[in-house]
């Protein structure tokens, strides 16, 4: 028999039911607590909906779409909070709110027909409620969490029994153990406790998640262990496994993203399921409890879909289709709907009930009443079967693939449930990028310290910029402060020097900032007074902080967003303001040259072509505008961009594509192609993951690659871009830095080592007040020639190739361009061709021979063999026996 034990739940597959039966059209507010936001029994689902202190219940094979006349559970005159069913009475359902009470309500039968308002008993609470949650083994027994106190009601009395206020902060979550004698809690205080609640005590406690947003906590059935999910002190989400029996760390620590929204666990305890719910983003994680080694494995079952989910509940086993082989379903609560979401085991066969798939489950009637529990009685509730009546046990049936399951599903499975599939499959592309690699400096090279960093910065902005010698980096304090960092003097700031080092003070708060790209002693800063100040940098750097700016552009009359140096032309920049318009200034006598017009709202990005002839924006209004400034104030060309109104960015690919990146509709981040002809829709669009912040975006011209990164995110990722090659866009590898950034920037080409095949050098602005320089290479085998593949002559976009009044007059003058190849470094492209050895075996190398030659060969080798003498048989070489002998 294998020591390895094969997990009878490694095939299972996630499946969505389809629109016709899930539940839709519900008005669902916005949610603002850590709760579930959605509950179920084995007749009924209830969430929230209308105003924040109504739940819609609905009975569960009700898939007929709601409408804003639909009945509702009009329960708090606060934000229901939290609420749950009894597990022993579908109709009992038990709210919290944050107008201070918990209510009990009795659902009718037949669901609402009618609006209902009138409760089975309201109890007080000294501060809002955070959860409530029935006893697992108890009849009428709840637990409650308010501030930093947990209390036990007895609900047939209508009294609280037990509190606990042993919290040094309020309560975020709370969890019964499957038997009913403890408790545990997970708190603001970033500790984790296991209650007695009868005997009002902490069993036992420990720090838990360093993170600030709230943890939540689950008991993993009626085992010694416990998970909870929170954020480490990098805001990093994170899952933790805890033995309750040596409580002093975790056993297991998972890491989960550096998504923003808390993660919501769900258990099974009859199948060692357990789901992670990230709210605010799609995915569903899968991952397996195996008790007796006491680990958490990752399945291959999540789910993953482009809709954001505000919460998430299990329904009852009871109501689940069994002869299906559904071992669990999670309803999944969107913008307008609850999704149901099943997770079948795949069969050869669906007629017998699978007895090994569907243990024994905890039953729905109550093993004591209150007074037995609160007089110190323990009894678990009893199982029962889950067969249904007339069918036979088919433990003898075993596993299949799923593509075996779907060959013979059952009757029901297809109509309910649509499968989530991956693409198949289609062969690697050929890339001489995509397998580029990043890699921090050591930290000697790095300039930390630079504490307080400003984390206001508008997310139209970078929020950092790069030049070859400096860095701009915003700092925080009232009147907008802007350090200009000396890039080639490395170390850490000490507190004293880091409360003293010079800035720009621009005024009033920075909505932009960004070196003239050809003399970085020049800086614009855009504030929201509606100016761009610019100020000028001695030669050694700032040793004194600057109050008064050289000059000043005044034209708008509201806040000035966006700044955008001409990529080739001196002293030529446009400024975008919340006025709606751009503006075009001559920067060496401070004027206003042009103003475009066209744009309905907010502008939220604007790029110039390379060659600097043509400007494209992207707004608000979903419009995308390419104007050629210098023959009409009015877009030549306009086209849709995405649906999402958070921010975007526009970059130019070329002259004849631009890349945007934006939004949809669920808020989900996004990167679209379009060709500049005809922009009415992208030519390929990808969409990546759900995240409030902005993707910025850089385009490598020389490589095709384009570099996308986030605020508050770890990684930069590429995309390699090809215009030639249907989907236009490709995926490379990532880079993961060492924790979160505030800002990216890119410094020009020349400053790359081209020897050691670097393409780029970027400095990345930490969360904690850092620099960190990062170098992007391409590994390759022949290092000692120059990768003239890699780096063909560049533009040389670090020098003016005009003057600001040549190119108002009309003029275009290219940039020149610029071999990297370093002196004496020989080409690849001329590099001697490598000879390939002749390799061990000849019939590994089918061009030593012809096949001529082989048969020939052959046939000699045959005829060679016929003509030797015959060697004697060995039973020839035997004595044999005398003839008397075999009488």
């Amino acid at each position: 028999m294998s020591k390895f034990k094969t997990s009878k739940f490694r095939n299972t597959q996630a499946k969505a039911a389809k629109k016709e039966n899930s539940y839709t059209g519900l008005n669902i507010p916005n949610l603002n607590s850590s709760s579930d936001h959605v509950a179920a029994s084995g007749s009924f689902l209830a969430c929230n909906a209308g105003s924040g202190g109504s739940l819609a219940v609905i009975a569960l094979s009700d898939y007929a779409k709601k409408d804003a006349s639909m009945p509702l559970l009009n329960a708090h005159s606060g934000f229901v909070s939290d609420f749950q069913f009894s597990p022993f009475n579908d109709s009992l359902l038990a709210t919290g709110s944050e107008d201070c009470t918990v209510k009990f309500w009795r659902i009718p039968d037949e669901g609402l027909t009618e609006s209902m308002s009138n409760s089975l008993l309201s109890v007080a609470t000294e501060r809002k409620v955070e959860a409530v949650r029935w006893h697992p083994a108890a009849h009428n027994v709840l637990a409650t969490a308010s501030s930093n106190i947990v209390k036990i009601w007895d609900v047939e009395n209508g009294t609280d029994r037990y509190s606990l206020d042993s919290h040094g902060d309020a309560v975020t979550s709370i969890s019964w153990r499957e038997n009913g004698q403890l408790l545990a809690s997970a708190s603001k205080d970033k500790k984790l406790r296991v209650l007695d609640p009868r005997s009002s005590s902490v069993v036992a406690e420990c720090p838990g998640h360093a993170g600030v947003k709230e943890p939540r906590v689950l008991w993993l059935g009626n085992e010694d262990y416990i998970i909870s999910t929170g954020f480490n002190q990098a805001r990093e989400r994170e899952l933790c496994m805890w033995d309750t029996r040596n409580f002093g760390k975790s056993v297991q620590r998972c890491p989960l993203g550096s998504s923003t929204g808390i993660v919501l666990p769900f258990f099974d305890a009859d199948t060692g399921i357990l789901l992670l719910v990230g709210k605010g983003d799609g995915t569903i994680n899968f991952l397996e409890f195996d008790s007796k080694n006491a680990k958490l494995t990752e399945g291959s079952s999540s789910y993953s879909s482009s809709v954001p989910q505000k919460g998430a509940c299990l329904v009852p086993k009871r109501a689940l289709n069994i002869m299906s082989c559904e071992v669990v379903r999670l309803l999944q609560l969107q913008q307008n709907a609850v999704q149901p979401i099943g997770y079948f085991v795949p069969r050869k066969s669906y007629l017998d009930f699978a007895d090994d798939l569907f243990p024994d489950t905890l039953g729905s009637t109550a093993a004591m009443s209150a007074d037995e529990w609160l007089g110190g009685a323990n009894e678990m509730v009893e199982r029962v079967s889950l067969r249904p009546a007339g069918k036979d046990t088919g433990a003898g049936s075993s596993s299949a693939s799923a593509t075996a399951a779907s060959k013979s599903p059952s009757p029901n499975q297809e109509d309910e449930f649509e499968i989530v599939q991956l693409k198949p499959f289609s062969g690697v592309r050929s890339s001489k990028v995509r397998h580029w690699q990043g890699t921090t400096q050591p930290k000697s090279t790095w300039i930390d310290g630079l504490k307080p960093v400003c984390t206001s910065i508008p997310g139209d902005s970078d929020g950092l910029s790069v030049s070859q010698k400096r860095a701009l980096v915003p700092l925080a304090g009232v009147g907008g402060h802007l350090a200009v960092i000396q890039l080639d003097k490395p170390g850490r700031r000490t507190t004293t020097e880091t409360t003293s080092i010079p800035f720009l003070e621009n005024g009033c708060s920075i909505q932009d900032f960004c070196f003239d790209p050809f003399d970085d002693s020049t800086v614009y800063i855009a504030g929201e007074d509606g100016k761009v100040n610019i100020f000028k940098v001695p030669a050694g750097g700032l040793t004194q902080t600057i109050v008064q700016p050289e000059g000043s552009l005044r034209g708008h009359y509201e806040k000035v967003n966006l700044l955008a140096p001409h990529p080739s032309a001196r002293s030529v920049l446009a400024t975008a303001s919340f006025d709606t318009s751009v503006k075009i200034w001559d920067m060496t006598t401070e004027s206003e040259k042009y103003v475009l017009e066209g744009h309905g709202e907010q502008i939220f990005a604007m790029a110039w072509s390379a060659d600097g002839t043509l400007l494209a924006t992207m707004c608000k209004d979903r419009k995308i505008r390419i104007y050629d400034p210098r023959s009409s104030t009015s877009p030549i060309e306009t086209g849709v961009g995405p649906n999402g109104s958070r921010g975007a960015r526009i970059r130019w690919i070329g002259t004849t594509h631009l890349i945007i990146s934006g939004f949809d509709k669920s808020s989900q981040r996004l990167i679209s192609l379009y060709k500049r002809k005809d922009m009415s829709k992208a030519v390929n669009t990808i969409k990546l993951d759900v995240s409030p912040s902005i993707l910025c975006i850089e385009y490598d011209d020389d490589r095709s690659l384009l570099y996308y990164y986030g605020k508050g995110d770890s990684s930069v990722s590429a995309l390699e871009v090809s215009l030639t090659e249907s989907p236009f866009l490709f995926a490379t590898t990532s880079f993961k830095g060492n924790g979160l950034q505030q800002a990216v920037a890119f410094q020009p080409l020349c400053m790359c080592d081209v020897k050691n095949v670097e393409v780029a050098r970027v400095w990345r602005l930490s969360n904690q007040g850092s620099l960190e320089p990062v170098t992007f290479k391409i590994p390759r085998t022949r290092n000692e020639f120059f990768q003239d593949d890699l780096f063909p002559p560049t533009r040389v976009n670090w020098e003016s190739s005009m003057s600001a009044s040549e190119w108002f007059s009309g003029k275009n003058v290219p940039q020149k361009t610029l071999s990297l190849a370093p002196a004496g470094m020989k080409p690849l492209s001329e590099a001697p061709v490598i000879v390939v050895t002749k390799k061990k075996y000849e019939s590994f190398n089918p061009h030593e021979k012809t096949d001529q030659e082989k048969k020939e060969e052959l046939l000699s080798a045959m005829v060679q063999k016929m003509a030797e003498p015959d060697d004697p048989l060995p039973q020839d070489e035997m004595e044999g026996v005398d003839e008397d002998e075999w009488d």
